[in-house]
């Protein structure tokens, strides 16, 4: 436990619900919680949030959406005046919008601006935001070395900045027998065979399009497989209507969002993720904390998590053709399939530690207090 209180406001610009940011923050923000501290989160309402008012975290609806300057002003006005009304001694935006819009409301203000960054998925924008937040932030905080080197190369001193990869929690992601009772998700004449999954939001930088044009290539020569997709988001409805147009509606299963997560993961054999753009990718390691070796696209920090070769096989983004092949040669090598499993697995107990996560955020926030 750390010694010094501190009260973090956290701020993010999308809705608290299903994603790699909020992930984070449920975690966090409890924790930190437990060790005696105070956490809010403004950010706009979703349906995670009773997960955080479970963990002792306070959440404030709040919109910190800009599109112009005059909104910027009118928005930092309205934050200025909840920063005054809940009393923080830690500020701690979320992304670049977040961060500018935070600097704007907290001029002469005595607390600290901590900004995490997970991922820049706008080449152009990560153009400026090193110089935003090398202006707007006292400290800020990498998920991925590779977000680290693209904004401390435009702007950002390496002076103010700190890689604090998130953690995971190995004691709900864990290796266990595979679930037999999952099958029953299946029709009758569906229940064996090698078992490919994907669990992600279903939104288009995840690449479930890719995904099942690569599994139909694979189909016609391993009928006996499956591909498993759980997850829900705003194309459910065209993913499903591509599955009929693939014919694939006896082999893939769109079964929703679950939340017995780690029970799928421990029924799949191989988790894929076939993403236009990635950050730190929080669902392949949790995978990997269930001993599963993970084909995924050359995007982002996943080059990170994902050792190619070791703990899994990676592919050039776009390319349904070359994914089908990573994961051919997954199916055809069952030992070599297993021992990536491991050490998969054993990556995410030295390099992904949730303990250390947690640890090194509150030691930074306490730094930061008044």
């Amino acid at each position: 436990m750390n010694n010094k209180r501190f009260h973090v406001l956290y701020i993010l610009t999308d809705p608290f619900g299903m994603g790699g940011v909020q992930s984070d923050i449920k975690s966090l923000g409890p924790y930190f919680v437990s060790q005696g501290h105070h956490v809010t989160v403004l950010s706009p309402p979703g349906d995670q949030v009773p997960a955080l008012l479970r963990g002792g975290v306070r959440h404030i609806p709040f919109n910190v959406r800009f599109r112009s300057l005059s909104e910027l002003r009118a928005q930092s006005r309205n934050l200025r005046r909840l920063i005054m009304n809940v009393g923080p001694t830690v500020l701690a935006p979320q992304s670049i919008r977040a961060s500018w819009a935070c600097h704007v409301a907290s001029r002469e203000m005595p607390m600290k601006k901590i900004t995490t960054i997970h991922n820049i998925h706008n080449s152009l924008n990560a153009l400026w935001a090193g110089f935003i937040l090398d202006r707007c932030s006292d400290w800020v905080i990498f998920e991925s070395d590779h977000e680290h080197r693209r904004l401390t190369g435009r702007g950002l001193s390496r002076g103010k900045t700190q890689i604090i990869p998130s953690g995971i929690d190995t004691g709900i992601f864990y290796r266990t027998p595979r679930p037999e009772v999952l099958w029953e998700d299946l029709p009758e004449k569906c229940r064996s065979g090698i078992v490919f999954g994907c669990i992600a939001r279903l939104s288009p930088e995840k690449g479930h399009s890719d995904l099942l044009k690569a599994y139909r290539k694979l189909l016609d020569r391993y009928p006996q497989t499956r591909l498993l997709l759980v997850g829900d988001g705003p194309l459910r409805e065209r993913i499903a209507e591509q599955i009929r147009e693939l014919n694939l509606g006896l082999h893939v299963f769109l079964v929703g969002q679950r939340s017995n997560i780690r029970e799928y993961l421990n029924f799949i054999d191989v988790f894929v993720l076939a993403s236009t753009r990635e950050s730190l990718p929080r669902a392949a390691r949790e995978a990997m904390a269930c001993g599963k070796p993970v084909v995924a696209t050359r995007v982002g920090a996943t080059r990170e998590v994902v050792d190619h070769g070791k703990t899994g096989l990676l592919v050039p983004p776009a390319r349904p053709d070359l994914l089908a092949k990573a994961m051919e040669e997954m199916l055809l090598f069952p030992e070599r399939r297993k021992g990536m499993g491991d050490a998969a697995l054993c990556l995410i107990r030295e390099r992904f530690s949730q303990t250390r996560w947690l640890e090194e955020n509150e030691k930074i926030y306490a730094l930061s207090g008044i």
